[in-house]
């Protein structure tokens, strides 16, 4: 599968990575993880006033998961870091 893309998340959370939510953010896809990179150092400044703590990764999206309709699921994880995954959903056609 070959990377088309990457995409941007934002997470803030109250004290102890507790009571956590997305931030939107003004572009949340980019060409590449470099491009993405940088512009996500400046988001997480932007942020900083809108949650004790704002957890941000830049992840790949490969064509085949580009094509498929997905779900993006998140989690923060004990040491500090935020796991982006994008779910496949069953495609159900209707046929008569």
């Amino acid at each position: 599968m070959e990377h088309i893309a990457a995409f941007m998340m934002l997470v803030g959370c109250g004290a102890g990575a507790q009571d956590c939510r997305e931030i939107a953010v003004p572009v949340p896809a980019y060409e590449d993880v470099a491009e993405c990179t940088q512009e996500l150092r400046l988001q997480m400044r932007l942020n900083e006033a809108t949650a004790a703590k704002i957890y941000g990764t830049c992840k790949d999206v490969d064509e085949d998961t580009f094509d498929r309709a997905t779900s993006v699921d998140w989690s923060v994880t004990k040491d500090g870091r935020l796991l982006v995954r994008f779910d496949s959903e069953q495609q159900v056609m209707a046929a008569r």
